[in-house]
């Protein structure tokens, strides 16, 4: 944990006015990621703290849910109006997909092989995505690393939008609104009607919906807990997008009924006490690590490698590397 807190305090020393406390600034209601995205995964700080093994929950099936498709038994069929068509824009900083080549796509691939390592030490099929607190990234987090792993062989995704308060990951699938869990919660929509999958691609993507202003009662509910186990079932990974640890205690709710929590923390923004803060809420058993978002000491490394910057010669990438590296010093 040591690495991320030097980078931020390296970051705030060079951005010090860039957490939202030191501004006093309230949260922009439109969005709540950063303008770029390159993601490293740091573990959690010892390994001792994370058990061999968490128990089993009871699993059931989703007893409406359509039987498969013929192409691929391990597909679950919905009908062509709940299936999505993604097209990023820049904006919405899908590298996973919009740019499979660049280096924050390859740290999604990173995260999510290290993660799939992981899987077969311990129980981790529902995994949250949360952050400290808002700004940091942890929706456009989710969404990349939920195409990452479904590009992986024979794993089958659902993503959940289960940020009920300030639902934004569906805007990075569709421009069209959802159904969710919201009108499922009201009783106006069929759980099995709630599901949406992303078109060629093993992902699934559940909706929040219209959202609820105090979702604290539904996320408490034995009515919830059952619904997530329930849909579940049928997949190899569920990633829930959360809302941030701080000052909310919907994601502290959400993580008892996961397996594994990962925290999403913003290089040049997340201070040093409000993380630690926000940790203090997450079970030490569950904490599977952060991502360290707009990691700008990655790409240097990433450019070296592959030899070439925007066309350019290694040597070339190199020289113009450490030029800027002595210009900003």
């Amino acid at each position: 944990m040591s690495r991320v807190f030097d980078a931020l305090q390296k970051s705030q020393g060079e951005h010090p006015a860039a957490s939202p406390l030191a501004q006093a600034q309230p949260e922009a209601a439109s969005t709540e990621e950063p303008a770029r995205v390159t993601a490293a995964f740091v573990p959690a700080p010892t390994a001792e703290e994370v058990p061999a093994a968490i128990p089993e929950m009871p699993m059931m099936t989703v007893g409406d849910l359509p039987t498969t498709t013929p192409v691929d038994g391990r597909l679950l069929k919905v009908p062509a109006e709940r299936v999505l068509h993604p097209h990023p824009t820049p904006e919405q900083r899908l590298v996973s997909i919009a740019e499979p080549d660049s280096p924050g796509a390859e740290m999604f691939r990173v995260l999510s092989t290290r993660l799939a390592h992981m899987q077969r030490k311990r129980r981790l099929h529902k995994l949250l995505i949360t952050s400290s607190e808002g700004e940091e990234g942890k929706s456009v987090v989710a969404a990349n690393l939920a195409f990452s792993i479904a590009r992986r062989p024979n794993e089958r995704v659902l993503l959940i939008e289960a940020d009920l308060r300030r639902p934004s990951a569906s805007t990075l699938l569709t421009s069209a609104p959802l159904r969710g869990i919201a009108e499922w919660s009201e009783g106006k929509l069929p759980l099995e009607e709630a599901l949406y999958r992303v078109n060629d691609l093993p992902l699934w993507f559940l909706s929040a919906g219209h959202g609820l202003e105090e979702p604290m009662p539904l996320l408490e509910s034995e009515r919830f807990a059952t619904m997530l186990e329930t849909v579940a079932a049928s997949f190899d990974w569920v990633l829930l997008d959360g809302t941030p640890l701080l000052p909310m205690a919907d994601s502290t709710s959400l993580s008892r009924l996961c397996d594994g929590v990962l925290v999403v923390v913003r290089e040049g923004f997340t201070r040093r006490k409000v993380l630690n803060k926000a940790l203090g809420a997450v079970e030490k058993n569950k904490l599977v690590g952060m991502v360290l978002n707009q990691a700008s000491m990655l790409k240097v490394g990433y450019d070296r490698y592959y030899g070439s910057k925007n066309g350019k010669a290694k040597k070339e990438a190199k020289a113009e590397d450490d030029q800027v590296t002595t210009a900003t010093a």
